[in-house]
């Protein structure tokens, strides 16, 4: 069995990225074979529009582009079996750069008008099932739903029948990598921000339960496949 991360933060050592190591960690820990891409690590060019890609299921920049990466992707996700996506939070959004990748995914999906979202295929063969995850620096969790709704949307859509086993969305986190950080670290931040000491104590449990919940999260995807 194989499950493949994608980590749309462009930024390596993020709170995003941690998270999807310990999913991954988890799904190991089952017996799963895993890979991690980031999409700091791709050449993915932006979609044109050109809708060729709708009748024969090849992206025309795919052909003309041998750098292009978007035909690695399709097919890493064609060997697995479970798809872990994770994004931080850009403007309620995804970042730009993670948003192209699936933009141009949608060379992979067969839309027939008039069928609702359960009903669309994708080109790419196998069921998968997914974990999603959302970071953002706002502590109100809620700022991450539209992220979350289109991480799970398109884990949907590449997954030909399969579910999303997890999802997980974390907020309050400013720091590069802050998921991980030390209480001395914290205690700093929440001096600065005029945060009592026993905040740091709740932000350090919360963290810890964060990094559970997603280590859980890639073991029950393991199991399922």
């Amino acid at each position: 069995m194989k499950i493949l991360g994608i980590v749309g933060s462009p930024r390596k050592g993020s709170s995003t990225d941690l998270l999807v190591d310990m999913v991954l960690k988890g799904a190991v820990s089952k017996g799963a074979e895993v890979e991690k891409i980031n999409i700091g690590d791709l050449n993915i060019a932006f979609c044109t529009g050109c809708m060729e890609c709708r009748q024969t299921g090849v992206c025309r920049i795919t052909k003309e582009d041998s750098d292009d990466d978007l035909a690695m992707i399709i097919e890493k996700i064609t060997e697995t079996e479970g798809l872990v996506l994770a994004s931080p939070v850009y403007m309620r959004y995804v970042p730009g750069q993670f948003k192209n990748l699936f933009d141009r995914l949608v060379s992979q999906i067969i839309i027939t008008p008039g069928k609702n979202l359960t009903e669309i295929k994708c080109r790419i063969p196998g069921k998968r099932n997914s974990v999603v995850i959302a970071t953002c620096g706002n502590p109100d969790i809620k700022m991450a739903s539209e992220t979350l709704e289109f991480l799970k949307t398109t884990s949907n859509m590449c997954g030909n029948g399969g579910t999303v086993v997890s999802e997980l969305a974390a907020g309050g986190l400013m720091l590069p990598g802050q998921i991980n950080t030390d209480k001395r670290t914290l205690l700093d931040l929440a001096s600065n921000l005029n945060l009592p000491e026993p905040a740091v104590d709740n932000m350090m449990k919360q963290y810890k339960s964060i990094k559970e919940q997603a280590y859980q999260g890639g073991q029950k995807l393991a199991l399922l496949i």
